[in-house]
C-alpha cells in the first residue's frame, strides 16, 4: 500500500508536467514545426499516464482500460518524435521534407495496431484460467505473440532512433565549429545525456526480460519497488525534457537571409563543384587573416561564419571554402587560436586578472577560455604565470 501510494503521485506530478508542458510548446508561434514533435510527446504521456491511472481506480468501467490501452499505443510513435524534435534544433535553414517517411511511418503504425490488439482481450479471463478446448485459446494466443513482436520491435525502433539521433548530433557538433567561435551554449549536451538514459533504460529493460525468461526472476520479484522506480524515473525524465525542451532554440540559424542553406549531404570531394577558384580562395584567405589581426574581429563574443562573411565581403560558403583549403582550419579554430595567441600576450605583459582576459579576447566562459587555451598551447593560462 505504501508503495502504492508513492506510485499514484509520481503517476500524477508526471500527468501534470506533460500537459503544461504541452499546453505551452503547442501555443509557441515561433518555429511551430520543431516544437509540435516535443508537444505531441508531451501530450501522448499525458494521455495515457492518465487514463491508466483512472483505470487503476474501484469502480472505473472496463471501457476505461480498454480506453487506457488506445491511447498508450500512441506513446509508440515517441522515439520517432523525439528524432523529429531534434532534426528541427539541428537543421539549418528551413526544414526539409523528411527523405523516406513510409520508412518511419509503417513500422508506428504495425507496432500501435499490435499492441491494440489487447484492446480485445476477453475482460472475463483477467483472473480467471482458459480451458485448453476453448475456443478463443488460437485467437488468445496470435494476441500474444503480437504483443512479443510488438514488443521486441518497440526495442528496436529505440535502439535505431538513438542511433539516428546520436548520429544527428555528431554532424551538428561538427558543423557548429564551421559556423561559430564559441559552441558552448548551442551543444545541446543535455540530449546526450537523454540518450545516455535511454540506452541505459534499453539494456535494463532487456535484461529485466531476459532474466525472467531464464527463471533467474519472477514477474513478481521487487515488483512495487520497480514500479516506484520506473515512475520516477519517467517523472524525471519529462521533468528534464520540460525544462530544457521548453527554453532551447536552434543553434543553426542562419543571419544572412539571402544565402541558401548547404545540402545535409555535400557532394565528394567537398568543394568539386564550387565557383570559386585558387585565387579568389587565396584573396578571400588574406582578408580573414587581415580581419583578425587588423580588425580584431575574433574579440566579438558573438561571432559567427556570417559576421566574417559580411565583414570581408563574401558568401559565406566561400569564405568556408578558403578556411579549409588555404588556410586548413575550420571557423572554430581559426577565431580561438587568434583569442588564445591574444590571450598570450596579455598574460605576459599585463596584470588583468584571467578571467578579465579571458572575457577581453572574446570568450563567454572561464571554462571555454581554459579547455581552448589547453588545446593550443597543452598548458593552463595559470602555467604560463608561475
Amino acid at each position: 500500500m505504501y508503495f502504492d501510494s508513492i506510485e499514484t503521485a509520481l503517476n500524477v506530478a508526471t500527468v501534470a508536467v506533460c500537459l503544461f508542458c504541452a499546453h505551452l510548446l503547442i501555443l509557441r508561434r515561433r518555429d511551430p514545426g520543431i516544437y509540435l514533435p516535443l508537444a505531441l510527446i508531451f501530450l501522448f504521456k499525458a494521455l495515457a499516464a492518465g487514463v491508466l491511472q483512472l483505470s487503476e481506480m474501484q469502480g472505473m468501467p472496463v471501457w476505461v482500460a480498454r480506453l487506457g490501452l488506445l491511447v498508450g499505443g500512441l506513446e509508440v510513435a515517441s522515439p520517432f518524435l523525439f528524432w523529429l524534435y531534434v532534426r528541427g534544433l539541428t537543421s539549418e535553414g528551413d526544414l526539409a521534407r523528411i527523405a523516406r517517411l513510409r520508412r518511419h511511418v509503417i513500422p508506428i503504425v504495425v507496432v500501435t495496431l499490435c499492441f491494440w490488439s489487447t484492446v480485445f482481450f476477453p475482460s472475463d479471463l483477467v483472473e480467471a484460467e482458459l480451458a485448453e478446448d476453448d475456443p478463443r485459446v488460437p485467437a488468445l494466443l496470435l494476441m500474444v505473440v503480437l504483443v512479443l513482436v510488438a514488443d521486441v520491435a518497440f526495442k528496436i525502433m529505440i535502439a535505431t532512433y538513438t542511433y539516428l539521433t546520436v548520429r544527428r548530433l555528431i554532424a551538428y557538433q561538427a558543423r557548429l565549429k564551421d559556423v561559430f567561435a564559441s559552441t558552448e551554449n548551442k551543444e545541446l549536451t543535455w540530449i546526450w545525456a537523454i540518450m545516455g538514459a535511454a540506452v541505459l533504460y534499453l539494456v535494463l529493460n532487456v535484461l529485466h526480460s531476459a532474466s525472467i525468461f531464464v527463471g533467474a526472476l519472477s514477474e513478481t520479484d521487487f515488483e512495487a519497488e520497480a514500479l516506484v522506480l520506473n515512475s520516477l524515473a519517467l517523472l524525471a525524465l519529462f521533468w528534464v525534457l520540460g525544462i530544457w525542451g521548453l527554453r532551447q532554440r536552434p543553434g543553426l540559424t542562419r543571419q544572412m537571409q539571402d544565402e541558401r542553406p548547404l545540402p545535409e549531404t555535400p557532394a565528394e570531394p567537398k568543394y568539386e563543384k564550387s565557383a570559386l577558384d585558387d585565387a579568389r580562395a587565396q584573396r578571400i584567405a588574406e582578408k580573414i587573416e587581415a580581419a583578425m589581426s587588423q580588425d580584431m574581429l575574433y574579440r566579438d563574443p558573438n561571432l559567427s561564419l556570417w559576421d566574417l562573411a559580411k565583414h570581408v565581403g563574401a558568401n559565406s560558403h566561400y569564405v568556408s571554402q578558403a578556411l579549409n583549403t588555404q588556410l586548413n582550419k575550420s571557423f572554430f579554430d581559426l577565431v580561438n587560436g587568434w583569442r588564445v595567441q591574444d590571450a598570450i600576450q596579455q598574460l605576459t605583459t599585463t596584470e588583468e586578472t584571467i578571467l578579465v582576459i579571458a572575457y577581453d579576447v572574446g570568450f563567454n566562459s572561464r571554462s571555454a577560455f581554459y579547455k581552448a587555451f589547453k588545446r593550443e598551447t597543452g598548458k593552463t593560462p595559470s602555467d604560463l604565470r608561475k
